[in-house]
């Protein structure tokens, strides 16, 4: 199957060590901080290859915010709500996922959760990307890429909400968390969620109403990520932009065909001729967006659709149907083809993906008045306090495994990626 999902890089992070011996007191602060630089090193080496496990990588993740909890919030036994004092206490160095090798630094332990969350999701998109390249994927694998897409989702929500724990990023165009790259990510993952639905309910022989408004959907989510990031520099986010436009226009083309199909078995030739003549309108547009996608300038994994039979499949259907409805209605019906082309349904009832939400685990068992007391700032030094500044170190990008393709077309009826 071809790669039929584009993936924008990891984040690159430089090593934190939690040297904190100027601030710590005890054995109790000394061990959170040790385990802290562990189970970092540890989670992000997970994310290097989108094969990884996901039950492992899901418990790294959840294992290193938790710990890392105690530098978010204070540690009083009663709300946990405030401010912590050990925020501004470390410097974190992050580079954006489509701004190459430089750089941002901060001195603020929010700007770590919320790039370590960041992190995260773009690997569960990974790994729903690499579910999707075997030769075949069985139902439950389906449902695998299905759920790793909405839980990316969701994080990108919450961290689309925890934005505003941020100041000053405005000065870095592009970076990850302007909300306008966040809507693109959360829109990309419900989108995504939502071919696995497409591909399940053409496969199952759902009713054609049904697969024209979910395909009319997930084209309107596609646009909608296109305009998000439309003011970009065309020089780093075009590919991904073509990505987009491209998939809009595929999904329409699959909504004018069974808009056709739908018209048909009612006996509306006229305007099924018309409907299907839209449809390989917008294929030709798909096709087209193929050969910019490929030569446009930018990061990311490249997805190659164009060779993916459920691409392949859409012009054939296009045209039986564009050919049952012109004989039918030239032996039969007599309707006139409408200039205009029938509306499609932009009111889905079922296959719409939800978000998973996400929200922050609760604070490590290691976290206690008498650990979080162990920590002594007033011997810190933290004159920026957390203004973000571009780092003077240039940051190598994550040495990420390349995802498996497989040149074998699926096994089925539909060419979806499902069997």
């Amino acid at each position: 199957m071809a790669h039929w999902f584009h993936r924008n890089p990891l984040k690159a992070t430089d090593f934190a060590k939690f040297e904190l011996k100027e601030v710590i007191k005890n054995d109790h602060a000394s061990k959170i901080c040790g385990e802290l630089r562990l189970r970092r090193d540890k989670f992000l080496k997970h994310l290097e290859s989108g094969s990884s496990d996901l039950a492992t990588v899901e418990e790294e993740f959840k294992a290193y915010i938790a710990l890392f909890y105690g530098f978010l919030y204070e540690i009083d036994g009663e709300t946990d709500a405030k401010n912590s004092k050990l925020r501004h206490l470390m410097k974190f160095i992050w580079t954006n996922s489509l701004l190459g090798s430089e750089a941002i630094e901060v001195s603020d332990s929010w700007f770590e959760a919320l790039n370590i969350c960041m992190n995260m999701a773009i690997w569960l998109m990974k790994h729903a990307a690499w579910i999707s390249s075997k030769d075949e994927v069985r139902d439950n694998e389906a449902k695998a890429i299905h759920s790793c897409l909405r839980k990316a989702a969701g994080i990108f929500s919450y961290i689309l909400e925890k934005t505003e724990k941020l100041d000053g990023l405005g000065n870095f165009p592009g970076n990850d968390f302007d909300s306008k790259i966040l809507n693109a990510y959360i829109n990309q993952c419900t989108a995504e969620a939502q071919e696995v639905a497409i591909a399940r309910a053409i496969e199952l022989k759902h009713a054609p109403k049904l697969i024209c408004a979910l395909a009319t959907e997930t084209a309107n989510k596609y646009q909608e990520c296109d305009k998000c990031i439309g003011s970009f520099d065309p020089t780093t986010f075009d590919k991904w932009r073509r990505y987009f436009q491209l998939k809009h226009r595929f999904y329409l083309a699959y909504a004018y065909a069974y808009l056709g199909e739908s018209l048909l078995a009612e006996d509306k030739c006229g305007m099924a001729v018309r409907a299907c003549k839209e449809g390989i309108a917008s294929y030709e547009l798909a096709e087209d967006f193929c050969a910019k996608y490929a030569k446009a300038t930018g990061p990311g994994f490249i997805a190659k659709p164009e060779k993916h039979l459920f691409f392949r499949r859409i012009q054939p259907l296009l045209k039986r149907h564009l050919e049952k409805a012109e004989r039918e209605n030239g032996f039969i019906y007599h309707d006139k083809v409408p200039d205009e082309c029938p509306l499609l349904d932009n009111s889905a009832c079922y296959g719409l993906a939800k978000i998973d939400s996400f929200s922050y685990p609760e604070k490590s068992e290691q976290w206690t008045i008498a650990s979080y007391g162990a920590f002594d700032i007033t011997k810190a030094n933290m004159p920026d306090f957390g203004k973000p500044k571009k780092s003077s170190k240039k940051l190598p990008p994550v040495k990420e495994e390349k995802v498996y393709e497989t040149d074998k077309d699926p096994n089925n009826l539909s060419g979806c990626i499902i069997s």
